[in-house]
């Protein structure tokens, strides 16, 4: 009996340790998510702006190779942050036609990076007639998902053990309230009085019945 006993109260232990722990785990998928979300909203502020300005030379009727303006505009933007790689405005095409990095101009890049933020260009119609492409460091991503895992990490780990220890301490508390309640309810003596009176007059029942059936 105190064996099962003992061997409920891990299993609970571990069940209420995973619980914690799975919860972690996607508390942690969450907040990545949303962090991956807020760096690329960084960047797409950058992309937007760039955008504004291509448009608005676009309505005035200048075509968008055209804009040798959007050269410097690149390269002022992604002086602004460093985390910034490049800044390319490509044409429907796929060729790079202004970019803050020079090595990448004329270049044709149909890929779509996965550091990367993308904002598309319009004219007055609605139509695409081109893109600005953002590519940033991965190691912005990398660093703030460090950062959130080692958090919950400290978070989780005192959380998971404490569960796990108040399991263990709940149960050893119920299982000894049973034994108690076990021996008590196996010894008359400690039952409560109306149980005593219960017993004793089924005792004697039982005598009188047996001494009747005696010759």
């Amino acid at each position: 009996m105190i064996r099962t006993s003992f061997g409920l109260i891990l299993l609970f232990a571990v069940i209420a340790a995973a619980c914690v722990a799975f919860g972690a785990y996607f508390s942690l998928v969450t907040l990545q998510t949303a962090h991956r979300k807020a760096v690329e909203t960084r960047f797409g502020v950058t992309a937007e702006r760039i955008v504004a300005s291509a448009q608005t030379a676009a309505g005035l009727g200048i075509a968008l190779p055209a804009q040798i303006t959007l050269a410097d505009l690149t390269r002022r933007e992604a002086r602004l942050d460093e985390a910034i790689l490049s800044i390319d405005i490509i044409d429907t095409h796929d060729k790079v036609l202004f970019s803050s990095d020079p090595a990448r101009i004329t270049d044709s890049d149909g890929s779509r990076p996965a550091n990367a933020v993308t904002r598309r260009i319009e004219n007055d119609l609605a139509a695409t007639i081109g893109r600005v492409v953002v590519r940033y460091n991965p190691g912005v991503l990398a660093e703030g998902e460090s950062a959130l895992e080692g958090e919950l990490q400290t978070m989780a780990m005192p959380t998971l053990i404490g569960s796990a220890f108040a399991t263990i301490l709940i149960g050893v508390l119920l299982a000894a309230g049973l034994g108690r309640a076990a021996k008590r309810a196996a010894d008359p003596s400690q039952w409560p009085r109306a149980a005593r009176s219960a017993l004793a007059e089924a005792e004697a029942a039982h005598a009188g019945v047996r001494g009747g059936e005696r010759p």
